[in-house]
C-alpha cells in the first residue's frame, strides 16, 4: 500500500460507550490487516492502553501508542498528527485505528486528520450507550431539549452523535423494543442519515468498521440534523421570499464557520486542572492498601451520580493474589479478574520479569510488591476530597 494513503478509523463516543471493546473485536478479528493503535485516556493513567495489548494480544508494542493528560481534539492534536505520520514512515501498517477519549469532540480530529498528506479519514465510529441514554437521558430526549448550553453534558453526545459515519448503538440487550425506538428516533434527528448498527457487548463485523471507504467530510457535516433543519427552514423561506432566502442561507453559513471555529479553538482540562467547559475533571485514586469487598460492595450501591466513568486496577483484601480490573460507567459497575499480581510469583520469576520489565519497577514496593489500587475518576463537579475520603473507608 506504499502508493495509496493509509486508512484511518476514529472511534468516539461518551465515556464507558464500549470503544476498547469494540477496538479489541476488531484487533482481534482483522482479517489480515496490519492494524497500529492509538489510543487517548484522560488521566495520569492510560488504562486502555493496557486493557487493549492485554485483551488483543499485541506483541509488538510499536504498535500501540498510548497519548495522555489531554485530549486528541485540542492539547494533543498535534502530538496525534505526528504520531500517525511518524506510524505510516515505518511502512509496517496498512490500517490505523484510533480510539479518542470520551470527552473528545470528533471534527476537529477529523479536521487534524484530513491534512495528512499519506493519510486518509476511512470511518469516523461513534458508540453509545443506549442503557445510559434509556436512564439519564430520558431515552435520548434530553438530547433534545431546547436551551442546551455548549458545557452540557447533552451537547457533547449530539457532537459525538451527530459527526460520524458509523454509529454503534451498544449495550442493546440491556432496554426494551419500545425504549430502543425512541433512542433510534432521537438518533434520526440528530443524524437521519447515519449507518446505525444495534449490538450487544459492541458484537459488529469487522467490515462495518475497517476498509469502509464511507467517512466524507462534507457528506457527514451536511447530514447533521441541525444543517437539514436549516436547510428546510431557509426552503420554506424561498416558497415565500427569495431575497429573505438569501439572508438566512448567510447565515447558515456563519453558522458553520462559528462551528468549526469553536471547535478548533476548544481546550478540556484534565488531571491536575480545573474543570472542562463541561464540567468534567478527573483524579487518579492510588493506595498501597487493599479494598474490603463487602464495605466496597455496600459503597457501590450509593456510588456518586456525578462519577461518570471510573477505570483501573484494584485489589482486594480477600484474595490477595488476584488482580482486577475495576469499571464503571454511570450506574453500572463491575469488577473483573485480570490476572494475578506479580507478587504472588515464586522470587526467580519476580527477578526475571523486573529485569525485564524496568517500568514495573518504578511501583514495586517492599511490602506489598506490585499490589495497589490505582483508579482514574473521572465526573462532573468531582468533590475530591469527599470522594477520597469515601474510598479510603473501603479500604481493609
Amino acid at each position: 500500500m506504499s502508493d495509496k494513503k493509509i486508512p484511518i478509523t476514529l472511534l468516539c463516543g461518551y465515556l464507558g460507550a464500549g470503544k476498547t471493546t469494540l477496538l479489541n473485536r476488531v484487533l482481534t478479528n482483522q482479517k489480515g490487516y496490519k492494524v497500529a493503535v492509538i489510543v487517548n485516556d484522560i488521566g495520569e493513567v492510560n488504562v486502555d492502553e493496557r486493557l487493549i495489548s492485554k485483551e488483543a494480544k499485541i506483541e509488538d508494542s510499536s504498535s500501540l501508542v498510548p497519548l495522555t493528560n489531554g485530549c486528541i481534539c485540542c492539547t494533543l492534536k498535534s502530538d496525534m498528527v505526528n504520531q500517525i505520520e511518524n506510524l505510516m514512515k515505518t511502512g509496517k501498517f496498512d490500517y490505523i485505528m484510533i480510539e479518542a477519549s470520551g470527552v473528545c469532540e470528533p471534527m476537529p480530529i477529523a479536521q487534524a486528520i484530513e491534512q495528512i498528506e499519506i493519510g486518509k479519514l476511512d470511518n469516523v465510529v461513534g458508540v453509545v450507550d443506549a442503557s445510559r441514554l434509556v436512564d439519564e437521558f430520558d431515552e435520548g430526549k434530553a438530547l433534545l431539549k431546547e436551551g442546551i448550553d455548549e458545557e452540557d453534558i447533552e451537547s457533547l453526545l449530539i457532537q459525538q452523535i451527530e459527526f460520524c459515519s458509523t454509529l454503534i448503538v451498544n449495550k442493546r440487550d440491556l432496554v426494551t423494543d419500545e425504549q430502543m425506538k425512541m433512542v433510534r428516533a432521537v438518533i434520526n434527528k440528530i443524524q437521519p442519515t447515519v449507518k446505525v448498527i444495534e449490538t450487544t457487548r459492541c458484537d459488529v463485523p469487522v467490515e462495518e468498521i475497517i476498509g469502509t471507504d464511507r467517512f466524507d467530510f462534507e457528506t457527514v457535516y451536511a447530514s447533521a440534523g441541525w444543517v437539514k433543519a436549516l436547510e428546510e427552514h431557509d426552503a420554506e423561506d424561498d416558497d415565500d421570499d427569495h431575497d429573505e432566502h438569501d439572508e438566512h442561507h448567510e447565515h447558515g453559513d456563519h453558522d458553520h464557520e462559528e462551528h468549526e471555529g469553536h471547535h478548533h479553538h476548544h481546550e478540556h482540562k484534565h488531571e491536575g486542572e480545573s474543570e472542562d467547559e463541561y464540567g468534567i475533571g478527573s483524579f487518579v485514586y492510588y493506595r498501597r492498601r487493599p479494598f474490603n469487598r463487602q464495605k466496597l460492595d455496600e459503597f457501590a450501591s450509593k456510588w456518586p451520580r456525578n462519577i461518570i466513568r471510573s477505570k483501573g486496577v484494584i485489589w482486594f483484601s480477600d484474595e490477595d493474589d488476584m488482580a482486577y480490573v475495576l469499571e464503571t460507567s454511570g450506574r453500572q459497575i463491575q469488577a473483573g479478574y485480570s490476572g494475578n499480581w506479580l507478587a504472588s510469583c515464586p522470587p526467580a520469576e519476580q527477578k526475571r520479569v523486573l529485569a525485564e520489565e524496568p517500568e514495573m519497577k518504578k511501583d514495586w514496593d517492599e511490602k506489598v510488591g506490585d499490589r495497589m489500587i490505582k483508579l482514574v475518576i473521572i465526573g462532573r463537579h468531582l468533590n475530591k476530597e469527599e470522594i477520597c475520603k469515601n474510598l479510603d473507608a473501603c479500604l481493609d
